[in-house]
């Protein structure tokens, strides 16, 4: 059967996207045998202090942890209490993804992973190399040396640049949908572009292509599956075991466990527990290992 290509438009400093892992991550354990992402770095924020005079990290902070507790709400993915230290831009972050591709998708998608993980748990955007390291510590297979040097390449520049100019070019789909849910997948506008919402995924496959924007059901990521490569849905992998899933994504949130695992799934007994009071958040045995995490709150 052939694949279906998924290409994913998204930011890591976006809350719905952060919202919609565990949607994803279980189309992706479940069909990932029909289906090739590719990730279009949407660059969200181009320079969060325009316009506003004594604009800085710390300040604004506070009143992005208090939105995306609102966006919590809605998708009961963890939110940062508190907020330590906003990115004034998303175009560095979205290029060293662009500069982890580099050394292959699966170390990008790490990545991009990290850096989520970095703003919505730890509350910290990342916004220079240093912190882009400091970040993605232990992240299997990733060669920080090259990965620096990299960031610095003309070509990783164009490469963000064009997934820049794609997020702002839309398709006839998303400029004529309407519909009012939050978070909806209608036509943006920011910095005087038009731009997908984030995420928007679009499945490409012999049945033609079909978009799924903004905050959404899982089911309609199975149906736009379905619906650009059919049959593609009727042989699902059975849905993981906790072993399993820590197994391959290293850290869950409370919500991803039980998304994937069932409402009634426990974290393997070494895991580590970080409990702040407004997320809870487990790291496998090795995965812990790996980022040199020591004892934290809720262990």
């Amino acid at each position: 059967m052939p694949r279906v290509e998924a290409v994913e438009y998204t930011d890591a400093v976006c809350s719905t996207a952060w919202g919609a892992e565990p949607l994803l991550r279980r189309l992706d354990w479940r069909h990932g045998h029909h289906i090739t992402w590719r990730k279009v770095m949407g660059g969200l924020v181009g320079d969060a202090s325009t316009g506003r005079d004594g604009w800085n990290r710390v300040s604004a902070a506070e009143p992005m942890r208090a939105y995306w507790k609102r966006v919590w709400r809605l998708t009961d993915m963890p939110y940062p209490n508190p907020m330590r230290l906003m990115l004034q831009s998303t175009d560095p972050l979205g290029a060293a993804v662009k500069a982890a591709e580099r050394q292959g998708q699966a170390v990008a998608d790490a990545v991009l992973r990290r850096f989520r993980e970095r703003i919505f748990v730890d509350g910290i955007g990342p916004q220079t190399p240093d912190e882009f390291e400091a970040a993605t510590l232990g992240v299997a297979g990733l060669d920080q040396a090259r990965w620096r040097a990299d960031q610095a390449r003309p070509e990783v520049a164009a490469a963000y640049q064009a997934d820049w100019r794609e997020t702002r070019a839309p398709n006839d789909h998303v400029r004529n949908l309407k519909h009012d849910s939050p978070m909806n997948g209608e036509l943006k506008h920011s910095e005087g572009h038009d731009r997908y919402a984030l995420p928007t995924v679009i499945f490409k496959g012999p049945g033609g292509e079909h978009t799924v924007a903004g905050w959404v059901e899982y089911e309609d990521y199975v149906a736009g599956l379905e619906a650009a490569l059919p049959g593609a849905t009727a042989d699902p992998r059975s849905d993981p075991t906790p072993d399993q899933a820590f197994a391959r994504w290293g850290m869950l949130t409370a919500k991803e466990l039980a998304f994937l695992c069932g409402d009634d799934a426990s974290p393997p007994a070494d895991a580590l527990v970080h409990d702040w009071g407004d997320g809870v958040v487990y790291y496998s045995a090795a995965e812990a290992r790996a980022r040199g995490l020591v004892a934290m709150a809720g262990a």
